[in-house]
């Protein structure tokens, strides 16, 4: 018999495709990053191939040999940080900073990991450090549905029923946020619903530490946005953000509008628009759970349990506000001295600005009354007279001899002298 490193069931040596997932096996790894299936890590789990990766783990299929029992196990292995070497098992971390960053990160990882063994509704059920990483152990969860099958699914969720779900997330949780864990990966896919409505938390994001040091995975409209970029210290708002979110969407049947985008221009409808009959109360504590700005944003699971259930819960698009600074009262706590200094410096500037005005005033009436007056005395020309003629300066001959009537005119035609005429006769003879 031979174990199929996908379902981990065994089937005859002598088929080569298992017969119950339908997939051939094969002894290499998927990816070179990866593990070589059959693997025994802790003395305890055969590792099969990988199932799922992100930037952060890489998910295997597993056998518990002493529990006799699937299970899932979680290797931390960041992109760009540290790498496996073709066949071998060991994790090889890139030097300088990238190491320091690759350890910092697994310390996080490895403390949060053993904080939540133990915990109800959890799926981690073990954890251990092996081959310069570490791994968490995840059980398969029988006998339930995710809650994206569920939304998924071709009927209706009853209101109650809806409730009830939110409820028994946000009691999951909660003891998990007072142990100062932040899930970082609450979305339909890693919340599971058994048939007796419990919730079972599953594929912690183990985000809290490590956002400051490597980026970590987001889902898409159900993430808030200080998990979009490195470095910020995220608390459990992140978490109620993404409680927030699934509830949106079992209400108006649409994911939120990712982070990012809302960012940029915020159009997230309330339900009341979309055509929902929702309480105002309520319909305001999952708006204010959605607030786009952490400072802004419902703080706790406890805080948005007690607005759900308040119906005068009030919509806060800006919860904390700047302080107003007092007005600076900057003269009477000046000394004597630099009172009088200050009121000196005014003094003279006005003494100053009104000697100059005065100044000026008087070059302009001079201007005025001098060479420029602004008004003049003197009448406007009759009609027909030209300018040039209006101002024409005459000689006194000119003034003495300007005919001034028809007769004048005429009497001052040229004539031409005696002496002249006798000359042109004269020379006319001669011809």
């Amino acid at each position: 018999m031979r174990r199929c490193m996908y379902c981990m069931k065994e089937y005859s040596d002598r088929e080569s495709i298992c017969p119950h997932c339908g997939k051939e096996n094969t002894e290499e790894p998927l990816s070179s990053k990866h593990l070589k299936p059959g693997t025994v890590l802790g003395e305890r789990y055969t590792v099969g191939c990988a199932v799922d990766s992100n930037s952060i783990f890489v998910t295997y299929a597993g056998w518990d040999n002493d529990g006799g029992k699937k299970v899932l196990i979680n290797e931390y292995l960041p992109n760009n940080i540290a790498f496996r070497e073709k066949g071998g098992s060991a994790v090889v971390t890139k030097s300088g900073e990238l190491s320091d960053r690759y350890y910092a990160g697994l310390d996080a990882f490895s403390d949060e990991c053993e904080d939540l063994i133990g915990f109800d509704n959890l799926d981690i059920i073990n954890g251990f450090e092996e081959n310069n990483t570490y791994y968490a152990v995840r059980k398969i969860i029988r006998g339930g549905q995710t809650l994206a099958e569920l939304i998924d699914g071709n009927f209706d969720v009853a209101k109650d029923y809806r409730k009830n779900i939110i409820v028994n997330i946000m009691r999951t949780i909660e003891p998990v946020h007072k142990a100062g864990i932040i899930h970082g990966n609450i979305c339909p896919d890693t919340i599971i619903i058994r048939k007796d409505n419990s919730v079972v938390l599953t594929d912690f994001s183990f985000c809290g530490f490590m956002s400051r040091i490597i980026p970590v995975y987001t889902n898409e409209g159900y993430s808030p946005i200080e998990q979009y970029t490195m470095g910020n210290k995220l608390s459990v708002a992140v978490d109620v953000y993404s409680i927030a979110a699934i509830y949106y969407e079992m209400l108006t049947g649409e994911i939120p509008l990712s982070s990012p985008e809302r960012q940029k221009q915020d159009t997230l409808m309330p339900p009341s628009k979309m055509g929902i009959k929702i309480r105002p109360g309520m319909e305001n504590a999952i708006m204010n759970a959605l607030n786009i700005k952490p400072e802004n944003r419902t703080a706790t699971v406890e805080e948005f349990y007690d607005q759900l259930k308040n119906k005068n819960t009030v919509r806060h698009w800006e919860r904390v506000k700047k302080a107003e600074k007092p007005p600076v009262d900057f003269y009477t706590k000046k000394s004597f001295w630099l009172k009088a200094m200050i009121w000196g410096i005014v003094l003279i500037m006005a003494f100053s600005v009104i000697i100059i005005a005065a100044e000026v005033s008087a070059i302009k009436k001079r201007a005025q009354t001098e060479e420029n007056p602004e008004i003049s005395t003197e009448s406007i020309p009759e009609e027909g007279d030209s300018f040039w003629d209006r101002f024409r300066i005459k000689s006194n001959d000119e003034e003495e001899n300007e005919p001034t009537s028809e007769e004048d005119k005429d009497s001052k035609k040229l004539s031409v002298p005696d002496d002249v005429e006798s000359k042109g006769a004269a020379d006319a003879d001669n011809q």
